[in-house]
């Protein structure tokens, strides 16, 4: 028989996966759970009851699916903008502007397929089956949407005529001329279409007959010379409605960069330097370009992204694009170069200072892409590799909160959203399952506030019977989710405007202790007692499983011998309630009023003898109230019997 103390000083791995519970000897074990619920890891170590959700409004159309899209003009000045069928509405400072809609040509179909990029006032949306469209915010209810793109790259190599042409003058860039070949060549449908001859480029912008085109120099002509067959060009828009239009798109070194149409689906295009709506090509460093990413298969542009390269993440692999040594992207330099051939999932990547988060393109493994000093390259190492489990239905949504707390949110296909505490330089990669999460998450994403990053989502539940879908955002002095806060100076017990929780049961947090649970109907609840700040929403329990302890006895391995758990020692930090085991913690001190709430509690509390188990030590550290809960480290006695 043996006895010892096993120390867990920090949770910084998160919930591992059951495949590893016997993985003893790596180290993420002792810094791993079993299972973290409704539980944030944090940056520090310890675990907090995660932040409840604030009601905030029902979506215009909750029969229809709608998406979230955050529109950042700067720290300070930031929108969530609620996009749904043929629609957007905006929302800042935590509310709707009121009374304002703007008609869109977006689909419910269409709403997950859109990319969007963003600089300044002006964001630039992208979906394969419309032109790309620009949205200006010229106020907070002044906002306009057109289709801006005044020159359509052309499609290369192109073709060869078989016959002579002839330019009747080689004026400069800008004006018409026109265009005769000794056969007839040309058709109707050629009008947009260029001309590439006597090393200048036309723009054909008329039909005259089979061998007349009206045209505008795009790029100057060298000479009016005859060009022989064979000796010139023709060339279709790239984009059409016909052959689609650009997926996606990203700002990087002055240019919009575009990708991934449906007829090339592995060519980038670039605009102009500092002419985001041009994209006239040609060889100056300036003029814009047309990259394909060359591979053995196809393998469509999934995403493009800026970071210290232009990045392209294909469905078959990742590469990047470069200008080559301290060189800008221009038409004549670019090295193309694949990293990588994960592949990547339609779920738009989010950067976290210097990686690209993507998901793997069957939806599953979560993949970090930056550059690696160490191996001078490119690497894309799986951060849910130890937690595979958590991501078990596939990822369809994703966004980063930067602060308080590091965290990429993710929703699965099943509505649950998880979460991973991911900082690299602290060795942090904490994964959890948010399961008390009542409703099914459909659309997450982020936005800055003053103090740090607010998380919106839209959410579908069933309310009295009905299917509505709500806008709710995560709020750190709530506890409870789809939640309504509010305060009267006069103390009330009566508490209305409770309408979106019609039938449900609450719980009634009243001038910060639990007053009770309530069923809502007429769309208020009376509560037992007069309040001056209440916090009203459904309930959900937190909880953490530590993992089976492993101690080296005198007979060797503690594995599987009957263990008593003579006691446990928890560390907490600002906490008013826990339970171990199902066993409430006392945190209420003397001093503390019978009628008023338990001040928080920071320091160490002991439960002592839970008894004997075969191989295991099972422990669950809960909250089951919608109470401050931060867990910092547990300690554990152990008697074990060979």
């Amino acid at each position: 028989m043996a006895r010892a103390k096993v120390l867990q000083t920090n949770f910084t791995a998160g919930e591992l996966s059951p495949k590893l519970m016997g993985r003893v000897d790596i180290a993420r074990y002792q810094n791993g759970a079993k299972k973290v619920r409704d539980c944030i890891p944090q940056i520090y170590g310890g675990l907090r009851r995660r932040y409840g959700s604030l009601f905030v409004q029902e979506v215009k159309t909750s029969a229809k699916r709608t998406r979230l899209i955050p529109f950042i003009f700067n720290e300070s000045t930031a929108y969530m903008l609620e996009f749904g069928d043929l629609y957007m509405r905006v929302f800042k400072d935590g509310a709707r502007i009121p009374a304002y809609e703007l008609v869109t040509p977006y689909t419910e179909a269409m709403l997950f397929e859109m990319d969007f990029t963003q600089g300044a006032d002006t964001m630039f949306l992208f979906h394969e089956s419309l032109e790309i469209r620009r949205l200006k915010r010229l106020a907070d209810n002044n906002w306009t949407i057109d289709a801006p793109v005044t020159e359509v790259p052309f499609e290369e190599p192109g073709s060869n005529p078989a016959a002579t042409l002839t330019i009747n003058a080689a004026t400069p860039v800008g004006a018409s001329v026109t265009a005769t070949a000794s056969a007839s060549v040309f058709v109707l449908g050629d009008v947009g279409s260029s001309l590439k001859v006597n090393g200048g480029i036309i723009k054909l912008t008329g039909f005259s007959s089979g061998t007349l085109m009206n045209g505008i120099i795009k790029q100057e002509l060298t000479s009016t010379v005859t060009a022989p067959a064979d000796a010139w060009s023709l060339h279709a828009p790239a984009w059409s409605a016909s052959r689609g239009y650009p997926r996606t798109g990203t700002l990087f070194e002055q240019r919009l960069v575009v990708a991934g149409s449906p007829y090339f689906p592995q060519t980038l295009w670039g605009s102009i330097t500092a002419a985001y709506i041009d994209f006239t090509q040609g060889t100056l460093d300036d003029d814009g370009f047309s990259f394909t990413v060359a591979s053995d298969q196809i393998n469509p542009i999934q995403y493009v992204a800026s970071s210290r390269t232009l990045i392209a993440f294909t469905s078959g692999g990742e590469s990047t694009i470069t200008g080559g040594l301290e060189k800008p992207l221009a038409p004549t330099n670019a090295q193309i170069r694949q990293r990588s051939n994960y592949g990547c999932a339609r779920v738009r990547p989010v950067r976290i200072r210097d990686s690209e988060i993507f998901i793997q393109r069957a939806g599953r493994k979560v993949r970090s892409f930056a550059y690696n000093v160490v191996n001078d390259d490119w690497t894309a190492p799986d951060i849910a590799v130890l937690s595979d489990h958590a991501t078990e239905s596939g990822i369809v949504d994703m966004c980063w909160q930067q602060e308080s707390d590091s965290i990429v949110w993710m929703v699965r296909a099943d509505g649950v959203p998880i979460s991973v505490t991911y900082d690299k330089d602290q060795d942090v990669t904490a994964w959890a399952i948010h399961d008390g999460f009542t409703g099914f998450v459909e659309s997450i994403a982020t936005i800055p506030d003053a103090t740090g990053d607010q998380v919106w989502m839209v959410v579908k539940r069933t309310i009295d019977g009905s299917v509505v879908r709500y806008i709710e955002r995560f709020v750190e002095d709530a506890f409870s989710d789809c939640s309504f806060i509010d305060s009267d100076a006069s103390q009330q017990a009566v508490w209305s405007g409770l309408d979106h929780l019609e039938g449900e049961e609450v719980v009634v947090v009243g001038d910060g202790g639990v007053v009770g649970r309530y069923t809502v109907a007429s769309g208020a609840v009376t509560i037992a007692r007069a309040c001056l700040e209440v916090v009203i929403g459904l309930d959900y329990e937190n909880r953490v499983e530590l993992l089976p302890p492993e101690m080296q006895t005198g007979e060797g391995s503690s594995t599987g011998s009957a263990m008593s758990t003579n006691e446990i020692t928890a560390r907490w930090y600002e906490t008013t309630g826990a339970a171990i085991n199902g066993q409430k913690q006392i945190f209420r001190t003397m001093p503390d009023a019978v009628d008023a709430p338990p001040t928080a509690f920071t320091g160490i509390k002991r439960i002592e003898n839970l008894g004997w188990e075969r191989g295991e030590s099972e422990i669950i550290i809960s909250q089951t109230e919608p109470m401050p809960w931060h867990l910092l480290s547990v300690a554990r006695t152990l008697t074990v019997n060979n």
